[in-house]
């Protein structure tokens, strides 16, 4: 009964501190680190008494976890492919939930991989996403996609799967991450990768243009939180794709 409800606390930990955190780096792209300090601290309590508590807890399989997540999300943020937040998101998941909360073979025994995969895979929604805009945005106007751009092919596939166009002002008002590269006395490139930096950057958007290329730029933390509520619910969704594959 102990172990059911420790559980049950740890989950509602996560999920308040993932909901708070994405609220307000929605709202203005930044995340106290208090909520980070809070929910570890009576995250990694309620799993020392889970340890405590429960019959033969894993407790090396734990710290294993633990390790392994902290070593990935610190590598990751070096690596500039997402931000310090969610770095610091991931810890905290792994020291208030480091295994699975299911015996399914269909669940990886790391619950922060779980949540980590489930996360990665439902961002790629914004594909699609992008695609539908973008196609829409040319019947609808019947205007050249990549007018006044110089791209190559393998630039404009992938800005049509991954931005979209709208007006410089859009750009400047919502979260919205610039993609075109201005060029003296020339028409302006495009740049899809870029690291992911905690400080807001000034946005390079050209007012001249009636419309820009920009990334949606959706916080990881937002599909941080889907990830943990479906993995909460008992699914991996990497482990069930690989499953339907295999």
């Amino acid at each position: 009964m102990v172990p059911a409800l420790i559980l049950e606390l740890k989950c509602l930990i996560l999920l308040g501190a993932l909901a708070l955190a994405s609220y307000q780096d929605v709202r203005t792209r930044e995340i106290e680190d208090k909520i980070w300090l809070v929910a570890g601290s009576v995250g990694a309590a309620l799993t020392a008494c889970e340890a405590l508590a429960a019959p033969a807890y894993p407790l090396l399989f734990a710290l294993a976890s633990m390790g392994l997540t902290a070593v990935l999300a610190v590598g990751v943020y070096f690596l500039g492919l997402y931000g310090g937040a969610d770095a610091k998101a991931l810890v905290v998941i792994a020291v208030t939930m480091p295994l699975s909360p299911s015996s399914s073979a269909l669940y990886s025994p790391f619950f922060p991989l779980t949540v980590l995969g489930n996360a990665l895979l439902c961002s790629l929604v914004l594909v699609p996403a992008c695609l539908v805009y973008n196609v829409a945005w040319r019947l609808s106007r019947g205007r050249a996609l990549f007018g006044g751009v110089r791209a190559g092919l393998p630039a404009r596939i992938g800005a049509l799967f991954t931005a979209i166009k709208v007006r410089p002002r859009t750009a400047r008002q919502v979260h919205f991450n610039p993609i075109e590269v201005r060029h003296e006395g020339g028409p302006a490139g495009l740049r899809l990768f870029s690291r992911v930096s905690d400080e807001d950057e000034a946005k390079d958007i050209d007012d001249a243009k009636e419309y820009v290329w920009v990334t949606p730029a959706i916080p990881m933390i937002l599909f941080l939180l889907v990830g943990f509520a479906i993995a909460a619910l008992g699914a991996d969704l990497i482990f069930g794709l690989l499953a339907l594959i295999l």
